[in-house]
C-alpha cells in the first residue's frame, strides 16, 4: 500500500458551490501520436440541491475555456439523480473533438440504484460515454488510445482485465479510470483517480484516511494514496482532490480542484 499525505493547502471553504482550481499536470514521455493532447479530468462534483444553474455553468465554462480535446470523469457527479441530470445537461454544451469518458462512484451507484442504464443514458446524451469494467479504442493520428474504465470499489465489482493490451506496442497507450484509488490487476500508462478529495480535512498533513478512515467498516478499501502525481513503476498514477463533498460539506486545508492533463 502507498500512502501520501500532502501539507494542507491555506484554503478552508464550504462545498456545493463548484469552485475548483484548475491544477496542471505534464504527463511527460507520452508517445508521439499522443503530444499535444489537452484533456480535463473532472472528479467528485457532487452537486447538491442548492448548487444552481450558474454555479453549473460556471463549472463548464472554466472546463470550456482550457481548450480541452477530451473530458475525463472520475465520478460522484450527485447524491440525488436529478441533480446528476441538471450537470450532464450542462456538460453537453462542451465541445469536446476526441468526446468524453466517465465512471461511476459510490454515491452514483447508490443514487442510482437499479437505474445505472438511466445514468448511462442521461451521460450519453451530453457526449459522455460511462465505461464501467468497459474500454474505448480510439484512434488517434497513427496510434491507438485505449481508455478504460472500472465499476467502483463499495458497491460493483470492478475488473480491469482484459479490457486493453497486457503489453502494449509503441503506438499504444493505457489510461484507465478509476473513481477508487485501488491499484488495478493490469497496470497502464496512466490512472486517474478521485474519490479521496484529497482528505477533505488536512490539519498539519494529517487526513481521516492517514488513520485508517476507508478502512474502519466496511467494505475496507485498501487505498493507494490520497492526492497528487506519483510514479509506480511504469505507472503514472494521478488521485484528484476533486471539487465537493457528500456528508459535512466543507474543506479544510484541501483546495477544489479540476486536472488540465498535457501530454508531452
Amino acid at each position: 500500500m502507498y500512502q501520501h499525505f500532502p501539507r494542507p493547502d491555506r484554503y478552508c471553504g464550504p462545498c456545493g458551490h463548484l469552485n475548483a482550481f484548475v491544477h496542471e499536470r505534464r504527463i511527460d514521455g507520452a508517445p508521439g501520436f499522443l503530444r499535444g493532447l489537452r484533456a480535463v479530468f473532472v472528479s467528485d462534483t457532487h452537486v447538491l440541491r442548492r448548487t444552481t444553474g450558474a454555479e453549473i455553468d460556471a463549472l463548464v465554462d472554466r472546463v470550456a475555456a482550457l481548450s480541452p480535446q477530451m473530458l475525463l470523469l472520475g465520478g460522484d457527479y450527485a447524491d440525488d439523480g436529478a441533480d446528476a441530470v441538471r450537470l450532464f445537461e450542462a456538460f453537453g454544451r462542451l465541445r469536446v473533438p476526441l468526446g468524453g469518458f466517465g465512471v461511476i462512484g459510490n454515491n452514483d451507484a447508490e443514487a442510482w440504484t437499479g437505474r445505472l442504464d438511466a445514468l448511462k443514458a442521461v451521460m450519453a446524451r451530453a457526449g459522455i460515454e460511462m465505461l464501467v469494467n468497459g474500454c474505448v479504442h480510439l484512434p488517434l493520428n497513427g496510434g491507438t488510445l485505449h481508455i478504460a474504465g472500472v465499476d467502483e470499489f463499495k458497491n460493483g465489482k470492478p475488473n480491469a482485465l482484459g479490457l486493453y493490451p497486457d503489453a502494449p506496442c509503441e503506438d499504444e497507450y493505457r489510461l484507465l479510470l478509476s473513481h477508487y484509488p485501488v491499484m488495478p490487476a493490469v497496470r497502464p500508462e496512466l490512472m486517474l483517480c478521485g474519490h479521496t478529495h484529497g482528505g477533505q480535512f488536512n490539519l498539519l498533513g494529517l487526513t481521516p484516511f492517514a488513520v485508517g478512515f476507508e478502512r474502519l467498516k466496511p467494505p475496507r478499501v485498501p487505498t493507494l494514496a490520497i492526492s497528487g502525481q506519483f510514479q509506480l513503476g511504469g505507472m503514472k498514477l494521478i488521485i484528484s482532490k476533486g471539487i465537493g463533498a457528500s456528508r459535512l460539506q466543507l474543506r479544510v486545508g484541501v483546495r477544489p480542484e479540476i486536472e488540465l492533463l498535457r501530454f508531452e
